[in-house]
């Protein structure tokens, strides 16, 4: 008998919930390992004047972030300023934080931008700014293969992260210019006529000056993502080298973009307790900094605020992004 599934409607509540499960799960267990008073203590130390430097070294990587979705939104045709793409990017780094996943403020990002730019752009250009972190991350992560194994005494990790990376780059490659070159030979097949446009979108960013404006905006949000952790690890007491920084620090933030908890809260600490212990940083040590990590990502969501409610860009949040 066959059953049939027409029926059946996501349910944003219900994935809240359990988005908000995970997270709670996630804490009960780092909690299992841990002794909050020791982690009370080390936020006790704090040193303030690192966290400063810290959060404004971040609000620079996201002015970056803001140029790199400028630099592609020009390259798909649109015209996008500078201001308005700082005043979306900072809308969607608030929604980010309040809404379930770490995607959520990209869907705010592009009803905030589709009157600018129309739907299609908006979309297409938030879709590969996120995406071009993405791939600067698991290149980082390629390029430093031959440090992690100096790093970790698992060998199968190493293993692990190169499977990883080098699979995620040959299947970017692979696809993007396969969709380029087989685009026109499905437009029969309305379902995957935006798929391909996406990943034929990759593929044209291959010239020299669009692949350079992704790589120099992308190292920047990168490296100052990294010494953002790193300036707060200063401020709460972890002394160890700026290298382990580089390399452990993309790993905790691939963690954090599984979307499967509420804005990386939880996963993002378990990531961070284990892979920071693997290199004899304390458990306490550890999860204090990924939740000060979390609330750098809360206050340097602020600025978004004013943005919300005024008058041009309020209507446009209560806009469906469909592109019907």
């Amino acid at each position: 008998m066959t059953r049939k599934f027409t029926n059946f409607r996501f349910d944003p509540k219900l994935a809240l919930v359990l988005k908000i499960v995970v997270s709670f799960i996630s804490f009960l267990v780092v909690a299992r390992s841990i002794s909050w008073v020791d982690v009370g203590k080390v936020f006790s130390q704090v040193q303030i004047g690192w966290v400063v430097i810290a959060l404004a070294v971040f609000w620079i990587a996201q002015v970056g972030s803001a140029l790199r979705c400028v630099y592609i939104a020009r390259a798909l045709g649109g015209n996008l300023d500078l201001s308005t793409s700082v005043r979306a990017h900072f809308i969607g780094l608030w929604f980010n934080q309040v809404l379930p996943t770490s995607l959520g403020g990209d869907v705010v990002k592009v009803a905030t931008l589709r009157k600018t730019l129309g739907l299609s752009i908006a979309l297409r250009s938030a879709i590969l700014d996120r995406f071009s972190g993405l791939l600067f991350l698991m290149i980082a992560i390629a390029v430093t293969l031959p440090f992690y194994w100096e790093l970790f005494t698992e060998s199968s990790l190493v293993y692990a992260l190169a499977l990883l990376s080098m699979g995620f780059l040959i299947a970017v490659g692979l696809f993007s210019w396969g969709a380029s070159y087989f685009q026109q030979r499905f437009i029969r097949f309305p379902w995957l006529i935006e798929p391909l446009k996406l990943l034929s979108d990759i593929w044209s960013f291959r010239s020299t000056r669009r692949l350079w404006e992704q790589f120099w905006t992308s190292a920047i949000v990168h490296f100052n993502g990294i010494v953002t952790y790193a300036l707060l690890g200063l401020a709460l007491g972890v002394r160890i080298d700026f290298l382990t920084f580089i390399l452990i620090v993309p790993l905790v933030f691939l963690v954090a973009l599984l979307p499967i908890s509420f804005a990386g809260w939880g996963v993002r600490e378990v990531g961070s307790v284990w892979l920071f212990g693997m290199v004899g940083v304390a458990k306490e040590s550890a999860l204090a900094m990924s939740i000060a990590f979390g609330l750098v990502l809360i206050i340097a969501g602020l600025p978004g605020l004013p943005y919300i409610f005024r008058r041009n860009v309020t209507p446009a949040l209560g806009d469906e992004v469909s592109p019907r």
